[in-house]
């Protein structure tokens, strides 16, 4: 009975959608550490946190970054920089959530002296505190999970850089904890890795590297508090593959495949064709790609009337302008139905580790990154096996994983996700594969070839197209770099500026006033009228660096 209770519990706490930092200092059902194993925390740290992650990228972050674009008059869309308070705070009660299960998670590894499961809750810990972070800036960690021992109910709010720290401290440290020689001892209830702690490992630094990069632009502030500049730190992990191992092919994608089988599915194989013509492929990013004949295109999206093919809608554009009829919408072959609900969810891809390397490769700013420089050769080497990595990746999920060939339907715009059709007034006259090796080839070598004079933008660039999917990473690069180079239209809210964070929620502001009101005043004292809204940077942004008050 008592065992019975205790689920009960649990699954309350598993099953909460709506919690804050705030509500999980104050739960009134106290988990006494010892009485579940660190697997049990896994299915929802990691799958349930895919999927919210996935619809975070789809209903806010897409749009944000100019992947997609909604329909509409009003100026309440993402795309005209309206972010309703629902979505800020799904922004901030989600990554707040999985990070608690996952400190707790950290807790119970610790109990049983389990170190690879230490060293995985350690990371996923690390991953959701970093999305939260970088979301909105300073934000509860060192307080955020202390009822327990300290009984803190109002967590004070850290400074980026200090939650920072931290987290490069605890991925070194996880990595150090690692035994590859076994693997966890309950594969089936990793959705991730299936046990496999060579690929966490992998995550685990390549997560740091992630980290590491973001923070480029404070390369000598880290080193006050690292002891060692954030190029320092990059260079020591490229330097030693065998004590820091990262991901080395897209079979390392940090990834949860879902079976398609209730309960372990993803639930966008339930929504309608309506749902995702909703939302069109914007402007930007179809031209990025239909400009230079990107193959994946045919994968992500359908050319939906003859007349407007590939065009995509102007985001940002005040509603009487926008029209969203007749333009590309996201491919429902893949996206819903039988293959939606098996569509798999990347927390992060080997593709982007390899762009993370060119930029390392690429950049010069000071004594300390001009140790990692190696040449042109060496930029375009990564720069072109991320490409590669990419469209290899979607090319096994379409072709292997989705087994889908491609086809003609009717001699209509649908569906030629495998081929690239050849024209003679919209009628088709031959249709040319894009997935195989020579045309990934020519891709590369003749569509976009690494360019040095325009170095980092050309990496930013192909790093855009294959972040789709994920979640926050263009925002965070575009914040950091400036790049890609959009194009902000003249509907847009919030002065014309693309957010630079998030508001925080009001919740939070209610339920943890006294330390709300010390961050906001933080803001003010730190960046020039800055307050707590969508135009004060994060610290570790371009805009950040510059607005600062020294």
């Amino acid at each position: 009975m008592k065992t019975l209770k205790y689920l009960s519990v649990l699954l309350v706490l598993l099953l909460c959608q709506c919690r804050t930092l705030e509500e999980f200092n104050q739960s009134p059902n106290q988990i006494e550490v010892g009485r579940v194993e660190p697997c049990d925390m896994m299915d929802e740290i990691i799958c349930n946190g895919a999927l919210n992650y996935q619809q975070r990228f789809y209903d806010t972050f897409a749009e944000l970054m100019q992947y997609t674009c909604a329909g509409g008059s009003t100026s309440n869309v993402i795309h005209r920089y309206y972010i309703a308070p629902s979505y800020v705070a799904n922004c901030w009660n989600n990554p707040a959530r999985w990070a608690a299960n996952a400190d707790h998670m950290y807790q119970l590894a610790v109990k049983i002296e389990d170190e690879n499961y230490q060293a995985v809750a350690l990371t996923l810990r690390a991953f959701w505190m970093d999305q939260l972070t970088a979301i909105f800036g300073y934000v509860p960690f060192s307080e955020a999970f202390t009822l327990r021992d300290q009984n803190i109910n109002k967590p004070k709010f850290d400074a980026p850089k200090d939650i920072y720290a931290q987290l490069i401290k605890d991925l070194d440290y996880a990595n150090s904890l690692y035994k590859t020689s076994m693997n966890l001892s309950n594969t089936g209830k990793d959705k991730l890795y299936n046990g496999d702690t060579k690929k966490w490992q992998k995550f685990t630094n390549s997560l740091m590297l992630r980290i590491l990069m973001r923070l480029s632009n404070r390369s000598t502030d880290m080193e006050i508090l690292l002891g060692e500049s954030v190029a320092q730190w990059i260079k020591k992990i490229i330097d030693n593959p065998t004590k820091y191992p990262i991901m080395t092919s897209y079979e390392d994608n940090a990834i949860v495949y879902f079976s398609g089988e209730s309960p372990h599915q993803n639930g966008w194989g339930g929504y309608q064709q309506s749902t995702l013509s909703g939302h069109r492929g914007a402007e930007f990013f179809i031209g990025l790609m239909n400009g230079k004949n990107d193959p994946r295109k045919w994968i992500w999206f359908i050319p939906w009337s003859q007349s407007i093919a590939w065009m995509g809608v102007q985001s940002g554009m005040p509603g009487d302008d926008t029209a969203t009829a007749g333009y590309p919408i996201m491919n429902y072959e893949i996206f819903i139905g039988t293959n939606g609900y098996k569509l798999p969810v990347s927390f992060m891809n080997y593709d982007e580790v390899c762009f993370i390397l060119a930029e390392a490769y690429l950049r010069n700013d000071d004594d300390h990154w001009a140790a990692i420089a190696g040449g042109e050769a060496r930029v375009t080497e990564w720069y072109n096996k991320g490409i590669r990595a990419s469209i290899e990746f979607w090319r096994y999920l379409y072709v292997d994983y989705f087994q889908q060939n491609g086809r003609n339907i009717n001699s209509s715009y649908r569906n030629f996700a495998a081929v690239e059709p050849m024209y003679d007034n919209y009628n088709h006259i031959e249709l040319q594969p894009i997935l195989d090796d020579a045309s990934i080839d020519n891709y590369i070598n003749y569509s976009v070839p690494f360019d040095i004079k325009n170095g980092l933008e050309c990496i930013m660039e192909q790093k855009y197209i294959a972040n789709f999917r994920i979640m926050t990473e263009a925002w965070n690069d575009y914040r950091r770099t400036g790049y890609p180079k959009l194009t902000i239209g003249t509907g847009t809210l919030n002065n014309g500026v693309l957010p630079l964070r998030l508001e925080y929620p009001t919740t939070t502001k209610t339920t943890n006033p006294d330390n709300y009101a010390a961050v906001v005043e933080t803001l003010r004292n730190t960046y020039y009228d800055g307050a707590d809204n969508m135009l004060t940077p994060v610290w570790w942004s371009e805009a950040g660096l510059a607005k600062e008050i020294r």
